[in-house]
């Protein structure tokens, strides 16, 4: 685990923190599902990869307001995530979650909130 800063405004990251230990260190994790949605809800699911506690990390995001993505593939293996408040390019007050690109998608997402969601199990490989 690392001691990675979250913003305050994160719903939920208690809950993942409490299930990892800590902040989940997502060198090497795979993202599961990508799923954007114009007008209601958008997902993130990453697969953090700690066998000993076998979990997926939800990233729930609320009104999507840019993004920039690259690579997708048939597995999706990130080098590392990171989250930040930040305002964005219409000034509003948001969050962006940054995936470092090691094999298959990466890039950034911007959201007016994030709610984080433990998913306890592996992905399925279907």
């Amino acid at each position: 685990m690392n001691q990675f800063e979250v913003p305050d405004t994160l719903s939920g990251k208690d809950a993942v923190v409490q299930w990892f230990g800590g902040w989940p260190d997502f060198h090497d994790a795979e993202v599961v599902i990508l799923t954007l949605a114009r007008s209601s809800e958008s997902l993130l699911r990453i697969y953090p990869c700690y066998p000993a506690k076998p979990a997926m990390v939800d990233f729930v995001l609320e009104q999507v307001t840019d993004l920039e993505q690259a690579d997708f593939s048939v597995q999706n293996v990130i080098s590392g995530l990171s989250v930040e408040a930040r305002t964005d390019q219409t000034g509003q007050e948001g969050i962006r979650i940054i995936m470092g690109p090691c094999f298959g998608l990466s890039g950034w997402i911007d959201a007016t909130r994030v709610r984080l969601q433990v998913i306890l199990g592996q992905p399925s490989t279907s």
